[in-house]
């Protein structure tokens, strides 16, 4: 997915994303990642993880689009660490499974701190050719609200893709490309 990709029918594409990969290897990868958390929470909380999961890939999808900055989303990686904190929530309140459960979400943090100290994915997705997506990483997610993160360029806050000129808008509609108006965590723009 691309930040051109909504105008007119594209929608369904906030769900589909998901699906394409840099390669097979991308996909096995992806695909492991998301069988390990359903291998453990059991199949009684499968429906709750896949509405869960039908949920969250358009929020993922919306959250990573501003962040992609000329890149492509591709892979499950989201979705994978959403299936981790689901499963690992759900065992985590059981008896008899709550070492699972801490354990899941204790990988999943600390996946998601290297990424986050990095500024890079702890498994890169496959080499689709340049740099890899904002989307293969949840780590540049906390660097695109503004949380500092080590050399990740998209530090500047979310607010800012909400710019007329960001990658977000580019090419947009004719007011948005020529207006002073500027909703951003920098200073205002001055004429």
């Amino acid at each position: 997915m691309n930040p051109f990709v909504l105008g007119g029918a594209g929608i369904w594409r906030l769900w589909t994303c998901h699906l394409v990969h840099f390669g097979p290897g991308h996909a096995l990868l992806n695909l492991a990642a998301l069988a390990v958390p359903f291998a453990l929470a059991g199949v009684r909380v499968w429906p709750r993880m896949l509405l869960g999961l039908f949920l969250a890939a358009p929020v993922l999808s919306l959250v990573l689009l501003p962040g992609l900055a000329g890149g492509t989303y591709r892979g499950a990686s989201g979705l994978a660490c959403a299936a981790w904190s689901m499963a690992g929530f759900a065992l985590a309140r059981e008896r008899g499974t709550r070492v699972e459960g801490i354990l899941l979400l204790g990988l999943l943090g600390a996946k998601l701190a290297v990424e986050v100290w990095s500024g890079a994915a702890l498994l890169p997705g496959g080499g689709g050719g340049g740099k890899p997506a904002g989307g293969t990483s949840l780590g540049r997610t906390p660097g695109m609200a503004g949380l500092p993160v080590a050399s990740n360029h998209a530090g500047e806050g979310l607010i800012h893709f909400l710019r007329p000129d960001s990658t977000l808008f580019s090419p947009g509609p004719i007011w948005m490309r020529t207006s002073r108006w500027r909703w951003s965590s920098r200073a205002p723009a001055t004429a």
